[in-house]
């Protein structure tokens, strides 16, 4: 019997929720560029009416494919504008930002416990009533209070209800050259404002009670009680509370930068790797239901205790995703149904963006859900690269092949976003699985075990050498890593590029597609070209950059691939290395030159770095002058002396000083740069 031709199935056809994905996400990426300001009612009417032409089609059944098509995408398109608009908390007319007056007061709750930082505490508060004049107004929003650190212990908790004053100022970025945007960062997490304030200016009103918390919090807290008893050492208590109950307030910050380099830090973050070691623990307790039609009955008993598990942890986004792929592939071990990895896996992307859409911006859920997708797509095909007969060799294999698969599309990200590549992550994430499945075991072992105090601390002590030994490797393995891998850098177009060369590459080794090799080719000819560019710029930039770094001076000369420390505050060089780091990583200008003289010439103008205040009255014109000095600068000799065309001020001097200088300047006729109000200042 004559059979049709039968065509394979494209991949949106077989994974339907990648079309509706884009188009939503679309809507999310236009709300965020500020591309459609209409009210929320607006909004609804346009997904309304889209939607009713749309239902109308199918309806009726007529033969508008195409037509039914695009106003299903430009239903979802707006779906996404509609669902950002109004979780936009600055659209909600409660919002305590809707109406700052200095002179208010304002009723706050702490939301987590306060985090010790060099000069303050950090305390993230929730706002609840605004006080003016005796008038008590209900408002939301959360915001963050920095306290300055004192002669007293930091006494506030997690629940306490505060009054605080009426400074709050908006949340903005240093403006140092290609510095983490800091300021959109907490604007697509829904803060606007902070304020840095005395403890003198605070009043507590009214203590937490443990009883206001709900029962995941308790149960959170608890956990970590027992944890912090039978675990010592401060490192290792810090890790497993971050790995197993995602509370990171513990956390060292040298031992995260080592898992960083070496691409293991995914298994702090709960994840895919938790939800699956906290089901085979509930697994092996039910290890009598041994058959395989009993299986559903395993999913249906750890379905809500992995929720509960990932609330108590904090429910981030990775742990988020993690928990609702385990549930579709629970529902579908239950109803004994097919499973769809690619397509669960954006079902569970549209649902988290439905609830949270700012998530779409969120580095871990885009690592998350790429590693995730990388596994799913290329592990069978990495896997059958070798066929090892003996157990164990297949095990190792097998954990290797996960490694290798999950890179392919999550490396070119995660250069993106950290500017470094892990050369030896095969081996430090073959480690780190073995090491994660040990201790996350142990950890649950010490919170079960805790009513047995002596059992509880001797697991704790395997846990303090295990992580010992282990942190050891890590560092040992980041030494090894060549130093110009922590210098990468690509652009967003590179990047779509680079993942156009994967794509194209991998459908012709996979599924034998010459199209896509000749597409792979092309862009990779593209992306060199672009990379070549680059490194000619590089070569020929020069520039120098007066650096907003709080309370410190740091100026430097940029020139080809070094930059030249001119001048340094030597008592603050971590804030220096933070404020320093994006900007040589970007400009690709990592290896440091001597200190040059204090005038030079950039393009043709002089630039003058005057350390010292003036004795003389000797003329000595120069294009840009930089006060690097404490004192009173006298604006009218500075400018009978150098006659600058600008003058540039650091963080030397005090907001009085430096309003004080501005104004005298302004009549004086020069123009004047703060960085300290504009942000650091870049000659090229």
């Amino acid at each position: 019997m004559k059979r049709w031709p039968l065509r394979e199935a494209y991949f949106w056809e077989t994974t339907p929720f990648f079309r509706i994905l884009v188009s939503f996400a679309a809507g999310i990426l236009c709300y965020d560029a500020g591309l459609f300001n209409l009210p929320g009612i607006a909004l609804a009417s346009v997904v309304g009416f889209v939607y009713l032409l749309y239902a109308l089609i199918v309806y009726t059944r007529r033969n508008y494919s195409g037509v039914a098509f695009l106003l299903q995408a430009v239903t979802l398109f707006f779906s996404g504008v509609a669902i950002s608009y109004f979780n936009d908390v600055r659209n909600d007319r409660s919002w305590f930002g809707n109406g700052i007056r200095e002179h208010n007061s304002y009723l706050v709750r702490v939301t987590d416990a306060p985090a010790e930082k060099e000069n303050s505490w950090k305390v993230p508060v929730s706002v609840i009533n605004v006080i003016n004049d005796g008038k008590v107004s209900a408002v939301s929003g959360d915001a963050v209070a920095y306290l300055y650190k004192e002669q007293f212990p930091m006494r506030l908790h997690k629940g306490d209800t505060i009054l605080v004053p009426g400074k709050w100022q908006p949340i903005k970025n240093a403006g140092n050259p290609f510095e983490f945007d800091y300021a959109n960062y907490c604007r697509r997490n829904g803060l606007y404002y902070q304020q840095s304030c005395s403890p003198n200016n605070i009043r507590l009103y009214a203590a937490g009670d443990v009883k206001d918390a709900g029962i995941a919090s308790r149960a959170h807290d608890w956990c970590m009680t027992q944890l912090d008893r039978y675990i010592t050492e401060p490192k290792t208590k810090g890790l497993i509370q971050a790995m197993l109950l995602g509370d990171e307030v513990n956390l060292d910050e040298d031992l995260m930068q080592s898992y960083s380099e070496t691409g293991i830090i995914h298994i702090i973050a709960i994840s895919g790797g938790n939800v699956t070691i906290f089901f085979l623990a509930i697994s092996w307790l039910l290890w009598w239901l041994r058959h395989k039609k009993h299986l559903w009955v395993k999913y249906a008993i750890a379905l809500p205790l992995v929720w509960f598990y990932v609330v108590m942890a904090g429910a981030p986004p990775s742990a988020v995703r993690a928990a609702i792929m385990f549930s579709l592939l629970a529902f579908s071990v239950i109803l004994q149904k097919s499973y769809n990895g690619p397509n669960q896996l954006l079902a569970t992307a549209f649902l988290l963006l439905c609830a949270e859409p700012m998530w779409l911006f969120s580095v871990g859920f885009q690592l998350s859900f790429v590693a995730v997708l990388s596994l799913i797509l290329f592990y069978k095909p990495v896997y059958k690269w070798l066929s090892p007969v003996n157990k164990i060799a297949k095990i190792l294999w097998g954990t290797v092949a996960a490694s290798i698969a999950a890179e392919i599309l999550a490396a070119p990200l995660v250069v993106y976003y950290f500017h470094m590549f892990p050369l030896l992550f095969i081996v430090a994430n073959a480690l780190a699985y073995l090491f994660m499945g040990f201790v996350l075991f142990a950890g649950m072992a010490v919170i079960l075990l805790s009513w047995f105090p002596a059992l509880a601390k001797l697991i704790g002590i395997c846990i303090v050498w295990t992580v010992t030994f282990f942190d050891k490797i890590v560092v040992w393995l980041q030494s090894l890593n060549p130093v110009s891998f922590h210098f990468l850098v690509l652009t967003g177009a590179e990047l779509l590029l680079l993942y156009l060369v994967i794509t194209g590459f991998s459908l012709f080794f996979i599924r034998q597609r010459k199209a896509a090799l000749f597409t792979g080719i092309a862009a990779a000819c593209i992306l060199l070209v672009s990379l070549c560019n680059e490194e000619w710029m590089r070569l020929h930039q020069q520039r120098l950059v007066v650096y907003n770094i709080p309370k410190a001076s740091h100026i430097e000369q940029i020139k080809g691939s070094t930059y030249t420390v001119l001048n340094t505050d030597t008592s603050a060089s971590k804030k220096i290395s933070y404020a320093t780091k994006s900007a040589h990583i970007n400009l690709r200008a990592w290896q440091q030159e001597r200190a040059a003289n204090e005038i030079m010439y950039i393009n043709g103008r002089s630039f003058l770095i005057l350390n010292r205040e003036i004795n003389t009255g000797t003329r000595f014109p120069v294009d840009y002058l930089v006060l690097n000095y404490t004192g009173e600068p006298d604006a009218a000799k500075l400018k009978n002396v150098f006659a600058p065309s600008l003058v540039i001020i650091g963080n030397n001097y005090a907001p009085k000083q430096r309003e004080k200088f501005v104004k005298e300047s302004t009549d004086a006729g020069m123009r004047v740069y703060a960085v300290a109000d504009s942000g650091a200042f870049v000659l090229e």
